[in-house]
């Protein structure tokens, strides 16, 4: 039996969770150092995982937090933290000026929209010079994407060239095809996931597409990002990047 889960058997529950959350408190120490009294809009969130609760508890650490979704309503709606202003708008078209805050974050957003370089390339413009972005998307290891093939960095650069829209369903028989619906409970049978995704613009819940942690470092420097550090922890690929 492993170490890990010895000791877990022992302290019960409350130990394990006291556990966790040292744990998670020691892995996030470097990223809130780096973004300590920042002032931070997250795209797509709240999200518990930065919550003091979650696996990257950073809420707590940065000065003042916006929010953008591209809808009031969402399927991720989460009590994680309050935000100071919610936008309501494309990841892809933020109403805020140039360099109006320190840093960008965003979990498990990138994969749900259609052009991420054109998203990517919003973000770079909303931070300030040296400002930070914290991007985590999901390992497709470790989720419903494991059938499906990363996608390319052509791929993207095509969306971007094209201006796809999020209307866009192009990948609709990829992924009807190659979901594991066994590891996506919420998404119901095959024809409720099916009428889903066609309705994507109305829920967003559809991955239109699946990385993996190097072609997530080379998407970041393909928009003039650096990156500062890049973590994988299971389902989460975790990456910080410096504006060039």
């Amino acid at each position: 039996m492993p170490f890990r889960k010895v000791i877990g058997n022992i302290v019960g529950p409350s130990g394990r969770r006291l556990i966790w959350r040292v744990e998670a408190k020691f892995f996030a120490r470097p990223y809130r150092q780096r973004l300590n009294g920042m002032r931070a809009i997250e795209v797509g969130g709240p999200t518990d995982l930065f919550g003091d609760a979650g696996s990257l508890p950073i809420y707590s650490c940065l000065r003042s937090i916006d929010n953008v979704n591209y809808s009031t309503h969402t399927l991720w709606q989460s009590e994680a933290v309050r935000f100071r202003e919610t936008l309501v708008c494309e990841g892809a078209a933020l109403p805020v000026n140039d360099a109006a805050y320190d840093c960008v974050f965003s979990s498990h957003s990138l994969e749900h929209l259609a052009n991420p370089i054109k998203a990517l390339l919003e973000w770079r413009r909303v931070i300030c010079d040296c400002g930070l972005l914290l991007l985590v998307l999901p390992n497709r290891h470790f989720t419903f994407d494991w059938r499906r093939p990363v996608t390319s960095l052509d791929h993207l650069r095509d969306d971007f060239k094209h201006d796809t829209p999020e209307t866009d369903l192009f990948h609709l028989d990829e992924i009807l095809a190659l979901h594991d619906l066994s590891r996506d409970p919420p998404a119901g049978t095959q024809e409720q996931f099916k009428e889903r995704c066609l309705r994507n613009v109305e829920f967003r819940a559809m991955h239109h597409h699946v990385f993996d942690p190097e072609t997530a470092a080379q998407l970041l420097r393909e928009v003039g990002f650096s990156i500062v550090r890049q973590d994988v922890k299971e389902v989460d690929i975790i990456t910080l990047a410096s504006k060039s």
